[in-house]
């Protein structure tokens, strides 16, 4: 029972804090006395009527947060390399370089995006399953940490463009260890030369002239465990132990990422867990009788920024499909604002009703896209309060993939993305996109439209309506 001195709002933003907000969002979220959801004390009408919707909010010290979680897990022993692929934002790679992190970049077009914020191309690796000569040669001539090889083939072209380069080209083999531990599994993997065939792999490496050959690279996926990274670690220094024994020396080992964050009901990846594993590997390192000195390498990605990440959209209908399901369809898709909800159906995003928070749950609704396609459900059979067009919702925990995902299907914009700070400040960090963006790939080849009807048409669209509007009604009160 509350106690009589405790003020009515308190007991209500407890109840709906409680109702709504789950613990890992509860130091940057609140409700105000209207019972709208705050993010840094900041109501979120007043994000989106500064910047439309839908629109991204990225919470800079949850952000920051993770990435000092890391860094007080495993000190100096482990080398941290932020995964680019997970939310690649300027600001955010800034971050990264401030938080002491170097970068995992999956293309050149991420390359060259950490060298904008400002990170060394010593602090760069470059992880991918596939590069053109191009690739090879712009990465060679920047003078990256390392180039991954990822089968045989990859490693060949490797090999040929640095001698074509005439360059030493440092380079990490990615290995598939083939492990199964409990419901894990690698043998269906994509990524990684398969264990048999990885001192073929190491011969090549070593006898070419051109190739500088530094260690070994492991992407697991999505690991829910320790014991896994423990199982490939076991793998992995065999091999090393056999390159010893070769006299083929080696520098590194980075065992990737795959660090899940909660989305929903799920439950994150134990990263405190890892505070010992430096030692184990020490440890086997001395029990396979290794004597080189091994880096090793983490490379997390969407354990630091999806919980950071909140979609806000409005609801724009509101529609009773039978007595217990209603459609609510916002004006955010699975296209252009949250694609993850089509790639993982079996996830079920939390929807607040950031502008009822007050309100409570009595019935389940569906919340569908705003594009012309059966396939765009954000969400399926969630409680929600009676909502209706004009209201916000903010999808929780869409820091990662989201943005790097969204597309232009419908010819739709990608959303804007705006930083929040503690401090209650905020800015935009990407703008919405912009249909002369949109449409170049093909005007740039076509020749079919004049640019001046695309301006005249982009002009068109600017026009502010509500000064419109405004005028008009003043015009018309005075008649």
């Amino acid at each position: 029972m509350e106690h009589p001195h405790v003020p009515h709002f308190s007991r209500r933003r407890r109840h709906a804090e409680k109702r709504y907000i789950r613990d890992r969002w509860a130091h940057f979220l609140s409700v105000d006395h209207r019972g709208f959801l705050t993010v840094e004390g900041v109501p979120v009408d007043r994000i989106v009527r500064k910047f439309g919707t839908p629109i991204y909010v990225m919470v800079e010290r949850e952000i920051r947060r993770n990435f000092r979680r890391f860094k007080k897990v495993f000190g100096n022993d482990i080398k941290l390399q932020y995964a680019v692929k997970c939310n690649s934002n300027l600001e955010i790679l800034r971050m990264a370089r401030e938080e002491g992190f170097e970068l995992d970049c999956a293309s050149v077009g991420e390359l060259i995006l950490g060298l904008l914020a400002d990170l060394k191309p010593r602090q760069l690796s470059y992880t991918n399953l596939y590069k053109t000569d191009q690739d090879l040669h712009f990465a060679t001539k920047v003078g990256v940490q390392s180039i991954t090889a990822d089968s045989v083939e990859d490693l060949e072209h490797i090999a040929a463009t640095a001698k074509k380069l005439r360059t030493q080209v440092r380079t990490v083999i990615r290995v598939n260890p083939m492990i199964d531990i409990r419901n894990y599994s690698t043998k269906g993997n994509k990524y990684g030369i398969p264990l048999k065939q990885v001192l073929k792999a190491v011969d090549i490496a070593a006898k070419s002239p051109f190739v500088d050959f530094r260690g070994f690279h492991f992407m697991g996926g999505y690991i829910s465990s320790p014991w896994t990274l423990r199982a490939a670690a076991r793998v992995l220094t065999k091999i090393i132990r056999d390159c010893q024994d070769k006299r083929i020396p080696i520098k590194t080992l980075s065992l990737g990422g795959g660090f899940p964050a909660a989305i929903g009901d799920q439950t994150a990846f134990p990263i405190e867990d890892l505070r010992s594993f430096p030692k184990y590997f020490r440890r086997l390192l001395e029990g396979a009788r290794v004597t080189m000195p091994i880096q090793l390498i983490f490379e997390p990605g969407k354990s630091i920024v999806l919980n950071a990440g909140i979609g806000l959209m409005h609801v724009v209908a509101n529609k009773e499909i039978h007595h217990f399901n209603r459609m609510i369809i916002a004006d955010g898709s699975t296209y252009n604002f949250i694609p993850d909800a089509l790639v993982q159906s079996n996830i079920h995003y939390d929807i607040l009703p950031a502008s009822k928070m007050f309100s409570p749950r009595v019935h389940k609704v569906t919340v569908g896209g705003n594009t012309c396609d059966c396939w765009d459900l954000i969400t399926k059979g969630i409680t929600m309060p009676k909502l209706e067009a004009g209201d916000i919702l903010a999808a929780m925990d869409v820091g990662a993939y989201a943005q790097v995902l969204a597309n232009n299907f419908n010819t739709i914009k990608r959303a804007a993305v705006v930083l929040i700070h503690e401090d209650g400040t905020f800015k935009q960090i990407r703008r919405r996109d912009r249909y002369s963006e949109m449409f170049a790939p093909e005007l740039d080849v076509l020749k079919m439209a004049d640019p001046n009807e695309l301006e005249r048409y982009n002009n068109l669209y600017r026009v502010n309506i509500d000064k419109i509007w405004k005028g008009q009604s003043r015009k018309n009160g005075k008649k």
